[in-house]
């Protein structure tokens, strides 16, 4: 009896995996997007160019972890265009170059808070779709860029997001690249921003291509954790400058452990305080996940720029640039 008994209920489970049908407690398998699990990933709201920002726009800097059970769990960092984030000084500092503090959007320092959202995804072909805790959705085309890393690029959203990009592998979240391994060279991406325009006191926005360009000869490596470069300004990067001169640029790339990275640059020539060269003004502090292909290598950034002090103020944007 037991022997047929046996029997009867593996024909039952014969006949639910052909149909399709679950039983009690069973997970769907749900293909990874890219085949990978893990996307270091920007996104968010940027006014479109040559419009005016709303109030409502927004950046979030993020590491998306998909299961192979159709769920999606997400730990992000946050900024918004009514608020103001004064930069927050870093453990690291350009010790071995000029000996400076160096800063990065509040919010991101250790210790910061990181936001988590829970949520369930699906994938069709080389489309992602994203349904959040709350009902909001995200959408994203999925591409392989090449073996061992992909990339999700977002195509709409039900909350204002507009703008997104990711990167992702099965590397182990912990793993992470020293500031005194990363290749040197250039790492192209794109920006878009919202910026408040210092000369006529109005809001703008704009995109564009950029890169992060450590092959220049410029770049030292100030420690084990720091890089920094002093590079000549380009004719509408410094306009700030009291001589109205293009000037120099000093940048800082740092990193105290991890995945995340923080990267700020300034004008030299609003430096005050005499011999010092450090600066504590309103300097561009942009904040930066690191992207790791499935055999450990680094590939480049996914960030978020949030310089604004004061609500409305400075800029906020989103940028990735990686190597791909």
């Amino acid at each position: 009896m037991k022997r047929t008994f046996t029997r009867l209920w593996l024909v039952v489970l014969g006949t639910l995996a052909l149909t399709g049908a679950l039983l009690p407690g069973t997970a769907l398998a749900v293909d990874l997007p890219g085949g990978k699990r893990i996307y270091a990933v920007t996104i968010g709201q940027v006014a479109p160019v040559g419009t005016t920002p709303t109030g409502n726009e927004f950046s979030r800097l993020a590491m998306y972890y998909f299961s192979g059970n159709g769920t999606v769990r997400e730990g992000f960092w946050y900024w918004n265009w009514n608020q103001g984030y004064p930069g927050v000084p870093i453990r690291t500092t350009s010790a071995g170059c000029d000996n400076c503090k160096i800063h990065t959007a509040g919010g991101f320092q250790t210790g910061a808070e990181v936001k988590s959202l829970e949520g369930t995804y699906t994938t069709s072909g080389n489309q992602l779709s994203i349904t959040w805790q709350g009902g909001v959705t995200e959408k994203w085309a999925v591409a392989t860029p090449e073996p061992g890393i992909s990339a999700i690029s977002l195509t709409g959203s039900s909350y204002g997001a507009n703008v997104g990009q990711g990167y992702g592998s099965n590397a182990s979240n912990d793993l992470a690249v020293p500031m005194n391994e990363v290749p040197k060279k250039a790492y192209r991406g794109r920006f878009a921003h919202n910026f408040f325009v210092q000369s006529t006191g109005k809001l703008s926005s704009g995109t564009g291509a950029s890169k992060i360009d450590l092959a220049l000869d410029g770049w030292k490596q100030c420690n084990g954790d720091c890089l920094s470069g002093l590079f000549d300004a380009g004719p509408n990067a410094c306009t700030a400058c009291p001589d109205g001169k293009p000037g120099k640029i000093r940048y800082y790339l740092a990193s105290e452990g991890g995945r995340k990275n923080f990267y700020e640059h300034f004008c030299t020539c609003l430096v005050q305080g005499g011999s010092t060269p450090c600066y504590t003004g309103g300097s561009h502090r942009k904040p930066q996940l690191q992207v790791i292909d499935d055999a450990g290598k680094f590939r480049g950034w996914v960030g978020i720029e949030a310089q604004h002090r004061e609500p409305r103020r400075g800029t906020l944007g989103v940028h990735w640039h990686v190597d791909l």
